[in-house]
């Protein structure tokens, strides 16, 4: 089953030693981890869980586990596909019938399958407050999606939308006739066996729970948070606040590994099911071999996963099922996906046999292109402005500009917002890699659609921009 020899004692000393070893070097303050492996389950914590109070992460602290919940929720859609009340291809209206985006005729074309692929083609990113109450998510549906640009025709093309699961969310409100808390707890986590688990700052009080930590400018001390949650409750179904222990969310990726089983044997969601939402379905944009599945990212073959972050919080639950391995890692600061990086590579190496995440390769830094006229300008989502420019080398910059509730959750981390600017440079049809301080790739953009004029009507990275009018 496993391409090594460890044994359940040496796997856990192995686990302990690394983090330890590990979350000094990055930086990170708490770090919580839980590793199942065929039928062994071995747990690992490390710091603490606020540099203030400097009480010690122990296996049952809390992290919020932010994005993670996006599998919680396509995995509530999923069951509701298997008792033949959702239809994947069907118009999300029907289940629906005040869903829709600023493009009324796109809204009717939407399905429910291209919500679980971030394809549905709209502004993903409102985070604006509507209520903290029951009728948040059919406040954020009726009113902030409704709004939502419609940027590219349903299907068309991946663009990460946290507005798309808020819409499922509520999806699944209506057809359980519950809250997304009270299904998700009813229909996910009580037949899991997961106890330790909060939607909301006042539920984490009952818990050792962690808080983020933030840097207020790149030399300052690591600092908690001034706020623990720095996202509002309008959208509990894409991961505002949810948080849970790792050894609790371990059981969410046992689901996935036994084929939709509970840990006592309980089917809670068909094979079929299971395996579709890690089928799969469309590629990513400027990556080798990374695909998505229905909410699960596939982000090389036999992997799947998906992680969470704010300012001050990195998270990751990561599978492979054919090796019957999951682990998850939970952090309370920014340089957790370094550490998690660090961590998991070459332990699911030794364990599954997997092969390295790919490494996007720097071009040369005499790369250009021919006529940089097309890519210069700004381009916007909600969140963030970029604009393209070049210099007298015929070099292209990309700098990044926080907006709206991003600015105000920097505020509430204690963060400075800065403006970030870097060279991005040619790669290949379109793509360019954006080039950090160091000489090194840290990600991809790619142009999309030139117009009439000549000059891209896109940016996307893992969110579409859209040229500025």
């Amino acid at each position: 089953m496993t391409t090594s020899h460890m044994t359940v004692r040496e796997l856990q000393e192995r686990l302990e030693a690394d983090l330890i070893r590990l979350g000094p070097a990055v930086d990170v303050p708490g770090a919580s981890v839980a590793l199942m492996l065929g039928s062994h389950v071995v747990e690992a914590a490390f710091g603490v869980v606020n540099t203030r109070t400097r009480i010690p992460v122990t296996f049952d602290s809390l992290f919020q586990i932010q994005s993670i919940t996006k599998i919680f929720t396509a995995t509530l859609v999923m069951q509701l596909v298997d008792v033949e009340l959702v239809h994947l291809d069907r118009p999300v209206q029907e289940y629906l019938p005040e869903f829709r985006t600023a493009d009324a005729s796109a809204s009717e074309q939407i399905t429910v399958r291209h919500l679980l692929t971030h394809t549905g083609g709209f502004e993903g990113d409102l985070w604006q407050p509507t209520t903290s109450g029951p009728d948040a998510l059919d406040r954020f549906v009726r009113d902030l999606v409704a709004r939502a640009p419609q940027h590219s025709r349903p299907g068309q093309r991946f663009s990460y939308c946290n507005a798309g699961f808020g819409t499922l969310g509520r999806l699944v409100e209506v057809l359980r006739d519950s809250t997304y808390e009270q299904a998700l707890r009813h229909h996910l986590a009580e037949p899991l066996g997961i106890t330790e688990l909060a939607f909301s700052a006042d539920q984490a009080l009952a818990f050792r729970t962690a808080i983020g930590h933030v840097r207020a400018t790149p030399s300052a001390p690591l600092l908690p948070t001034r706020e623990w949650a720095l996202l509002p409750p309008s959208n509990p179904a894409a991961g505002n606040q949810l948080a849970l222990s790792a050894r609790g969310l371990l059981e969410l990726g046992r689901l996935f590994v036994s084929g939709g089983l509970a840990a006592d044997g309980t089917r809670l969601l068909s094979t079929a099911s299971a395996a579709l939402m890690l089928r799969p379905w469309l590629r990513h944009r400027g990556v080798a071999d990374s695909h998505q599945g229905l909410g699960w990212r596939l982000p090389r073959p036999g992997v799947a996963e998906h992680g969470g972050g704010a300012p001050g919080v990195a998270t990751m639950l990561r599978i492979v099922p054919e090796q019957g391995l999951a682990a998850v890692v939970l952090t309370n600061a920014d340089a957790g996906g370094q550490l998690t990086r660090q961590l998991l590579e070459p332990l699911f190496a030794d364990l599954a046999g997997t092969t390295p995440a790919p490494v996007v390769v720097a071009p040369t830094a005499t790369a250009r292109v021919g006529d940089p006229e097309p890519f210069l300008g700004g381009y916007s989502t909600r969140q963030f402005r970029f604009e393209v420019t070049s210099d007298d080398e015929g070099r292209l910059w990309l700098t990044r500009e926080s907006r709206n509730e991003t600015v105000t959750m920097d505020r509430l981390a204690g963060v400075a917002t800065v403006v970030d600017r870097r060279e991005i440079r040619p790669l290949e049809h379109n793509t360019f890699v954006s080039m950090g301080e160091d000489g090194v790739a840290v990600g991809t953009y790619t142009f999309l659609e030139p117009g009439d004029n000549g000059r891209f009507r896109f940016l996307a990275n893992d969110r579409v921009a859209a040229r500025d009018a």
